[in-house]
C-alpha cells in the first residue's frame, strides 16, 4: 500500500499549482489539433487531396476563380477556411441550377 503524504500550502500557492496544471492539460490537448491543421494548402495536388477530388478538377476550380488562392513566384497557396467557404458557395450555386 502506498504511503500517504500530507503537504500544507497556502491559498496563493495552491491556486498557482492548479492554474499551471489546468494550463498544461489544455495546451496538451490543443497542440495536437493545431499540428493537424495546415496553415495553408500548398499546390493543386494538396488542394485536390484536401477536397477529395481529382487534380484536374482542383486545377479547373482554381483557374475558373472559384477557389481563391495566392501565389509567391511558382508556389500556389490556398487558405483552408477560404477554400471551405468557396466550395460551400459553389455547391449552393450549383445545386440551384
Amino acid at each position: 500500500m502506498e504511503e500517504l503524504t500530507i503537504i500544507q500550502v497556502g491559498r496563493e500557492e495552491f491556486d498557482r499549482i492548479v492554474q499551471k496544471a489546468v494550463r498544461d492539460a489544455i495546451s496538451s490537448q490543443i497542440a495536437p489539433v493545431e499540428a493537424r491543421q495546415p496553415h495553408h494548402i500548398k499546390g493543386t495536388h494538396q488542394l485536390a487531396k484536401f477536397l477529395g477530388i481529382s487534380v484536374s478538377k482542383a486545377q479547373k476550380l482554381k483557374n475558373e476563380g472559384i477557389i481563391p488562392f495566392f501565389q509567391n513566384e511558382r508556389l500556389v497557396l490556398f487558405d483552408p477556411d477560404k477554400v471551405r467557404e468557396a466550395m460551400s458557395n459553389y455547391n449552393k450555386r450549383k445545386g440551384k441550377k
